[in-house]
């Protein structure tokens, strides 16, 4: 009866294992990945949610090693699981930094860049108006193509590619370093044609104020700059879904990218 027991309980330990590295992997995946890393949900509802997703998906994930998580290689094969969610729930935000830094440069060029929000939720002191426009307005997008659906597939993806045990996949490192450019060039492209507009508005009126100093044309062009700006905003928000779609599966094909080089 005690060795049946024993055996028992060994069973249950290695049932449990095969739990712990998915919800590892998950919850740090969450704690950065877009809305869900959002300060506005705390950790008690991120750790459930984590759970609850383990569970559900754990009888579909490739059979886990038998590791003892409280060894050394246990210990660190939980760091592995964290780094590699961290760096899937990065990569997952990719789309939102791209929106977060077209809002402060529109913001900027329009001169409301002291029109800031009161941010402590995001993890900064303040962001632009601007940029929590965008912020709202992807929050839907995200929703409305189950982002939440891709988030899980790409945890499941994980799993296949990178095995738990397998090592840190450096060459993935290495792509999502250059990844980061990506976000820049894409942050360009679409701040580009308000960024003109608001530097033709404030060439031409500084050439009329430097035509004609007595008028002081230019103290016009503040206001001329926010209502150009404003309209510019007006006039490319009903391609924001379409950015973002386009954005969203160039960062899913690096993703894949991503995955593939880093297989050990």
């Amino acid at each position: 009866m005690e060795g049946a027991a024993l055996m028992s309980l060994g069973q249950a330990m290695n049932a449990v294992q095969s739990y712990w590295w998915p919800f590892v992997r998950l919850l740090a995946l969450l704690s950065l990945a877009p809305i869900f890393g959002h300060r506005a949900l705390n950790v008690r509802t991120r750790v459930l949610l984590a759970l609850a997703v383990t569970i559900a998906i754990s009888a579909a994930l490739p059979a886990m090693p038998v590791i003892d998580p409280l060894s050394l290689a246990g210990v660190l094969t939980t760091l592995e699981q964290i780094a590699i969610g961290a760096l899937l729930g990065l990569a997952l935000q990719l789309v939102f930094m791209i929106f977060s830094v077209v809002g402060e440069v529109v913001s900027t060029q329009m001169g409301m860049a002291m029109a800031r929000y009161n941010d402590p939720v995001n993890g900064v002191s303040s962001s632009s108006i601007v940029a929590q426009l965008y912020f709202i307005l992807l929050v839907l997008l995200f929703f409305t193509i189950d982002g939440h659906l891709l988030s899980v597939s790409v945890l499941y993806q994980s799993f296949v590619f990178w095995p738990v045990g397998g090592g840190l996949p450096w060459l993935g490192l290495n792509t999502f370093v250059y990844t980061l450019g990506w976000v820049l060039a894409a942050a360009t492209l679409i701040t580009l044609p308000v960024v003109f507009c608001m530097t033709l508005v404030q060439f031409c009126f500084g050439l009329l104020n430097r035509i004609s100093p007595a008028m002081n044309l230019f103290s016009l062009g503040f206001p001329m700059a926010i209502l150009t700006g404003l309209a510019s905003i007006v006039l490319i928000m009903p391609d924001l879904p379409q950015h973002y779609l386009h954005l969203t599966r160039e960062l899913l094909g690096n993703l894949g990218v991503l995955l593939r080089e880093g297989q050990p």
